[in-house]
């Protein structure tokens, strides 16, 4: 099963009043239809717990909210039927207050999603480079943007380039003049699937000081790859394909031994 991802729906001005207008509605509804039935201190008692419950489940969101909600409305009776002596229920108060809890926490949650990419965004590749230790970002870019970053890695300004898609990704780190080191995994979430396309035998007496990200550390010369193969391998990713290094792959979890540090 395809994992849910939480993205940025935004909300239009029109829709942000329209929903305002209907918490208004659901809370003057239940005034009127509960002070038929109870007296005012249980209307308000009805509306503050049912918006509460209804308003903290909605800005939790899960798959469990919609159930969890309507726990929440057979519960009410329940509990002031059973458990609390005395206590007092108005079904219509309490549905109103439900709806209306239910809205208010969805537009607070909004307002905190902001912070996420943007709905469809998602189920675009993301490319990523870091410029003296400034990212900047290019969403769904073109092979020859993707080659451009590539190219442009010098071992100080530019030390790491990242393409990311969907569980995919794929990171490039050093100078292009010298040599780049690549990692490439087809799901982040699976540490040995991991791997770093070489170009020659591996000597760990062989090293060279390779620029990954905010750090530089000795790397096997071997390891490295120089720009042509480097895009060579991205058009690969690019493409959904899997292309090795000249000399073969080197996967598993040691990969990791190496992976670059973010700025």
């Amino acid at each position: 099963m395809k994992k849910r991802v939480r993205v940025y729906r935004p909300l239009t001005g029109g829709a942000l009043v329209g929903n305002l207008v209907l918490v208004v509605v659901a809370i003057c509804v239940a005034f009127i239809l509960g002070l038929t039935q109870v007296s005012l201190s249980v209307v308000l008692s009805n509306l503050v717990v049912g918006m509460v419950a209804a308003g903290v489940l909605a800005y939790i969101g899960s798959g469990w909210a919609m159930a969890g909600i309507a726990l929440v409305f057979f519960l009410g009776p329940v509990v002031t039927r059973f458990v609390l002596d005395g206590a007092q229920l108005s079904i219509r108060v309490w549905f109103m207050a439900i709806l209306a809890g239910w809205i208010l926490g969805a537009l607070v949650r909004r307002t905190r999603d902001r912070e996420l990419p943007p709905r469809g965004s998602e189920e675009r590749p993301v490319l990523q480079w870091w410029v003296r230790g400034k990212r900047f970002e290019e969403r769904n870019p073109t092979l020859a943007q993707v080659e451009a970053k590539i190219r442009a890695l010098d071992g100080r300004d530019r030390t790491l380039v990242i393409l990311r898609d969907r569980a995919r990704e794929l990171d490039l780190c050093g100078d292009a003049a010298t040599g780049i080191l690549v990692f490439r995994t087809e799901d982040t979430k699976d540490e040995s699937l991991w791997e770093v396309p070489f170009s020659a035998e591996v000597d760990d007496q062989d090293s060279v000081e390779t620029a990954m990200g905010d750090v530089s550390a000795p790397v096997a010369r071997g390891l490295l790859v120089d720009a042509d193969e480097a895009s060579s391998i991205a058009r690969g990713f690019h493409g959904g394909r899997t292309v090795a290094g000249s000399a073969g792959i080197w996967r598993g979890e040691d990969v990791l031994t190496v992976r670059p540090s973010l700025p």
